[in-house]
């Protein structure tokens, strides 16, 4: 634990500045909705305002063209200390012609102007207008009726709207350096909120990093983390549990592949301390010699267990293959060993199944070895084949020797795992029998399993999947 590397924070992108680009952007729109939404109520509120002002005053003109069309003169508005109107008016007969207007409207023509409505019409909304002095107006224009003539004068009315709009252009500037400095006072917040919302994570990281191969029994979802956090402890309290059974397990292996190894290379040792102990004559030399060609047999057959179950993806070729014949070349085989302890090996059912012909015959002979050493003298041992609902074949191997205690079997596939019972019977084992058994068939997608009773007998069922499309059949001897 002490060598972990921390990831290369150059190449990894940070939770905070994730959090706080998003953060950023949420308030971004947040005050750009909110503010463009204040501005165009304002902007509509005085666009309202000046339009209403139109037209109330065209509607007050034509109320006086009607009554006292003599007193319209008074109604043209006149500059205040220097200051031009805000309002301007310009009243034409039907011909055109100008009656009276505002000095200031000289400078904006009449064609400008909305085309004019009658009395009986609506007067719509205002038409704005920027003159080449940089002045803004909105302009609006309407008949007035006397006697019943509808078209009697002409009045068009512009309101000077230049102040509105610098105002509205001074808004605009100050809602953008509000939502600049909005932006930069949430950056600032958002940071400090990730950063103490993280720090919990922080911790727990810093948490897993003190905990070693020495103490693995520490758990991470025994402080008070955060809800958020609750998947991420329960996934790493699981690993951890996983790590430390892992780690009794490849301690436990260790052991038991140091005893396996040291019996061997005792008895080595053993002998030839004995055999130079003193002269021997050429036949005690060769029974020594022999005996220790049989250790070095078996710690070979050792090493190439060990080198089996290291590699668990190793290449296979699958073909299809009638499995009773296999089964009975394989009772051929182990027929005189049968014979020696007066067991009989009784075949029933067939199927086919699609594995590699070498590790099926590997596999199967494991099982069958095993029932021969623990299995009872003068019993039977019983190879039941049978198809299975989804195509594929179970096989069933039954001896009725001493049986597994209960308390053993989940731990008899386990490498060099031997009962007490099991070495006293049989002191040759390994313990690796039932564990190349499984990798066999994890290689194959199938499944092992065990079923015993103490004194009853065991029986351990391989079940191998269904064939695969467009596998053709073969036997061992072809292979």
């Amino acid at each position: 634990m002490s060598s972990m590397k921390w990831p290369d924070r150059r190449r990894s992108s940070s939770i905070t500045a994730r959090l706080v680009g998003f953060y950023l952007v949420a308030t971004l729109l947040i005050l750009l909705c909110t503010n463009w939404f204040q501005f165009k109520a304002l902007y509509k509120d005085l666009d309202y305002e000046d339009n209403d002002f139109l037209v109330e005053r065209i509607g007050s003109l034509r109320d006086i063209i009607a009554r006292h069309p003599d007193a319209l003169r008074d109604q043209i508005p006149a500059n205040k200390s220097g200051q031009p109107n805000r309002h301007l008016v310009r009243v034409l007969d039907a011909e055109g012609s100008t009656l009276t207007q505002s000095p200031e409207m000289a400078g904006l023509a009449v064609d400008l102007f909305p085309p004019a409505v009658t009395s009986a019409e609506k007067i719509g909304r205002g038409r704005k207008y920027r003159a080449p002095d940089k002045r803004h107006y909105l302009l609006n224009a309407a008949w007035a009726e006397r006697a019943g003539n509808p078209h009697y004068r002409l009045i068009q009315v512009a309101l000077d709207i230049t102040d509105e709009d610098a105002l509205m252009s001074k808004y605009l500037i100050r809602t953008a350096a509000a939502v600049l400095t909005g932006l930069f006072l949430a950056a600032l917040s958002g940071v400090a909120i990730t950063r103490r919302g993280l720090r919990p994570l922080q911790e727990m990281a810093e948490k897993v990093a003190r905990i070693t191969e020495a103490d693995l029994h520490q758990r991470v979802g025994t402080a008070n983390w955060p809800r958020e956090l609750n998947q991420l402890t329960v996934a790493l309290d699981a690993m951890l549990g996983r790590l430390e059974e892992s780690f009794a397990r490849l301690s436990e292996f260790s052991a038991n592949l140091a005893h396996e190894l040291r019996t061997p290379i005792n008895n080595l040792r053993g002998e030839a301390e004995v055999a130079l102990s003193r002269a021997r004559s050429e036949e005690e030399y060769r029974r020594i010699i022999e005996s220790a060609i049989e250790e070095y047999e078996r710690l070979s057959r050792m090493v190439g267990d060990i080198l089996f179950l290291a590699r668990p993806d190793r290449p296979y070729q699958p073909v299809l293959i009638d499995a009773r014949v296999e089964v009975e070349r394989l009772a051929e085989y182990y027929g005189n060993l049968a014979e020696e302890q007066h067991t009989a090996i009784v075949i029933e059912g067939d199927g086919e199944v699609s594995v590699d012909p070498h590790l099926f015959q590997r596999a199967l002979g494991n099982l069958i070895s095993n029932a021969l050493h623990y299995g009872s003298r003068f019993g039977e041992i019983r190879v039941k084949l049978r198809g299975t609902d989804e195509g594929g074949l179970e096989i069933a191997v039954e001896d009725d020797g001493m049986g597994v205690d209960p308390a053993e079997l989940p731990r008899v596939f386990d490498r060099f795992y031997r009962s007490p019972q099991a070495r006293q019977i049989y002191n040759q084992g390994s313990g690796l029998g039932l564990a190349i058994v499984r990798s066999i068939m994890n290689l194959h997608g199938g499944t092992a399993s065990v079923a015993s009773r103490p004194g009853a007998g065991t029986v351990v069922t391989l079940r191998f999947p269904a064939p695969r499309h467009g596998e053709t059949g073969a036997t061992l001897a072809e292979t």
